[in-house]
């Protein structure tokens, strides 16, 4: 315990050196420099919000037996009153004891002026850098959602848009070869034709603006593949036989499925054009099964693995807990396998 300094200068220097930090407990070493210049039996400080400081301290036994008398002093500080300061002694107080806990108090009440202000300056600026942290949060979430959209975007206009893209630009071609071999009846049937893809190729588009396909959402896989693929004649095969129409399965799962086929069928008919391309889709009680099978050239050693169409396939897959596995060899076709878990 440090040594108390002596004299009322002594005793007012150190008060006012003892500013309380926010949590008060600096409020009791007040308390025993005034007991100790006053020889009083008890110095309490009772603050305004009912937090009380004394000493000795409150289940400690006074100094001295027997009946005491109580002096208040208010402690107050730009008219606001802050506590108050009392004292136990036997007897009355001397009038230079009672001018010392007077100006005890006088110093004592800016002291708690400043440590409430400050304490409430530090809850604010608590409060404002809790509320910065929730912006910056919020800001950073708000920065992931946007971007996982626009990936979710960029794969689909990639698995769906681009197939009818693909399929336009093969019309163009056989359009171009009817009118070099001077075929109206042939040009007209493939103006129609591209008309009809164009048709399509803008409803794919604003289905992917729209985050959902219709015909995907209402009626299903099967129904939606048998849709994109009916103006690919007989160049693609869907079979559907053991995929049950009727039974439908979380939205992103048949969302996967369908474009991880749209996705294969598409790599197929850029890489290996007029090559016979066959989609199976399966259920059974381990899950649902799919597999994407041409007749082209294969895929060149070390491009594989650098596809953005076969990384697009295996995030989709990854996605809802399925595997995906592709094999090809050169001048042996490809085949696209996949399988996701009931």
């Amino acid at each position: 315990m440090t040594a108390l300094p002596e004299g009322r200068g002594g005793v007012l220097k150190a008060i006012a050196r003892l500013a309380p930090g926010p949590d008060l407990l600096r409020l009791t070493e007040v308390c025993r420099h005034l007991h100790s210049a006053l020889g009083v039996a008890r110095v309490r400080l009772t603050l305004s919000d009912g937090r009380e400081f004394s000493w000795p301290g409150p289940q400690a036994p006074s100094a001295s037996q027997g009946p005491k008398a109580g002096y208040r002093v208010p402690v107050t500080a730009c008219t606001t009153t802050m506590g108050v300061l009392s004292v136990e002694r036997h007897g009355r107080l001397t009038r230079r004891h009672r001018r010392l806990l007077a100006d005890a108090a006088g110093v004592l009440g800016p002291v708690l002026h400043n440590t409430m202000i400050n304490a409430e300056l530090q809850r604010s600026l608590e409060s404002a850098r809790g509320h910065a942290e929730r912006v910056a949060a919020t800001r950073r979430r708000a920065l992931g959602e946007r971007d996982a959209e626009r990936e979710a975007i960029e794969r689909n206009l990639h698995d769906g848009a681009q197939h009818h893209l693909v399929a336009l630009g093969m019309m163009l071609g056989l359009l171009e070869l009817q009118v070099v071999q001077g075929n109206p009846a042939g040009v007209q049937s493939q103006l129609q034709r591209l008309r009809a893809g164009l048709a399509l190729t803008e409803k794919s588009l604003l289905t992917v603006a729209a985050g959902d396909g219709q015909l995907l959402g209402d009626a299903g896989v099967a129904a939606a593949l048998e849709a994109e693929f009916r103006d690919a004649g007989a160049q693609v095969n869907l079979d559907a036989s053991q995929w049950c129409p009727e039974r439908r399965y979380e939205s992103i799962v048949e969302q996967a499925v369908y474009f991880i086929c749209l996705e294969a069928v598409n790599n197929a008919r850029k890489h290996a054009a007029g090559a016979p391309v066959w989609v199976r889709l399966a259920e059974g009680p381990a899950g649902l099964s799919f597999c994407v099978a041409d007749a082209g050239p294969g895929i060149p050693p070390g491009a594989l693995e650098t596809s953005t169409g076969v990384a697009n396939m295996r995030r989709r897959v990854l996605a809802v807990g399925g595997r995906l596995q592709v094999r090809t060899a050169p001048g042996g076709g490809t085949t696209v396998l996949g399988f996701i878990p009931r």
